[in-house]
């Protein structure tokens, strides 16, 4: 069963959909991926296979290339017309609730709500992913990385009986020993994070700096700061979650003359032991998203 649905426009993004396809089914298995030229068959029915790999599958990619959004028949810009299948595709990914993510190749920009119908308008409130042909490996890593947090992890094959019982029985094993630790009450908790660290953070446009963190809990609530190029900022969302530490900061940047733009920073912070922090950072730009950064963070 595919996990995956591309949605493209044959003449404006085929050859990058097709390239995409083969990257990702090398990674998640062959089938994974639903794309009309190939998961439609000779006489079959186009829209309501459409319409059933939509359902089928966990997250959908929209290819925009430099001709999607005006591309035109009869005079007429494709998107605006209701018959237009790739109208409906995006439609129906964005009306069924799952993640929809923008794939922007060939130099193409993301589309402005007001350029795009009603129906599918909400396409460019989506974090979009740039994808070029100089920077593919690593823009196929940022797009794994997003995919990650949707996609099932595939199916182990069954062990042998004997490898079976071993294994239940370290696993029972385990649920005793943690249900120990949970009882005597030393299960790691917010607790564990209180207090001043700093880190040094190799981002990946050539630049390392010493990031501070500072950490106090107030009222059962983490209160604090984690600084972000250099410069401390405000922590919000935060929530301590399986043992692990969740907030985001917000950022600014600005590219010539155009308008300054936000950028998000997703951290999820795991105490290591008591003076050590593993953490992972995720940045988000207003059309894309990186591939996340992992570093510690000791006590000061």
């Amino acid at each position: 069963m595919p996990k995956l649905f591309i949605s493209y426009r044959r003449e404006d993004s085929a050859g990058f959909a097709g390239r995409l396809t083969d990257a990702l089914e090398q990674r998640l298995g062959t089938g994974s991926v639903f794309r009309d030229v190939d998961d439609i068959g000779p006489g079959e029915d186009f829209e309501a296979v459409i319409e059933r790999g939509l359902q089928q599958v966990q997250a959908v990619l929209v290819v925009i290339g430099p001709g999607w959004l005006e591309a035109a028949a009869d005079g007429r810009r494709r998107l605006d017309q209701a018959d237009d299948f790739v109208r409906r595709e995006v439609e129906s990914a964005l009306a069924s609730g799952k993640p929809v993510v923008p794939i922007l190749v060939g130099g193409a920009s993301m589309p402005d709500a007001a350029a795009l119908p009603s129906a599918l308008r909400g396409l460019a409130n989506r974090q979009a992913l740039v994808m070029g042909d100089a920077s593919w490996a690593a823009d196929l890593a940022r797009l794994q990385a997003v995919l990650a947090q949707w996609l099932e992890a595939p199916v182990a094959s069954p062990a042998p009986r004997r490898k079976l019982f071993a294994g239940a029985a370290v696993v029972l094993a385990a649920i005793g020993l943690g249900g120990w630790w949970l009882w005597q009450g030393r299960g790691p908790g917010p607790e564990a994070v209180v207090g001043a660290w700093k880190a040094e953070v190799a981002y990946p446009w050539n630049l390392s700096l010493e990031e501070r963190f500072d950490f106090a809990l107030r009222d059962g609530r983490i209160e604090g700061q984690a600084s972000f190029l250099g410069v401390a900022r405000a922590l919000e969302a935060v929530e301590w979650r399986d043992g692990r530490l969740h907030f985001l900061t917000r950022s600014e940047t600005v590219s010539g003359n155009e308008p300054a733009r936000e950028m998000v920073q997703r951290y999820e912070l795991t105490p290591a032991d008591d003076d050590t922090l593993r953490v992972r950072l995720q940045i988000q730009r207003s059309q894309s998203v990186d591939a996340p950064l992992e570093f510690v963070a000791q006590r000061r």
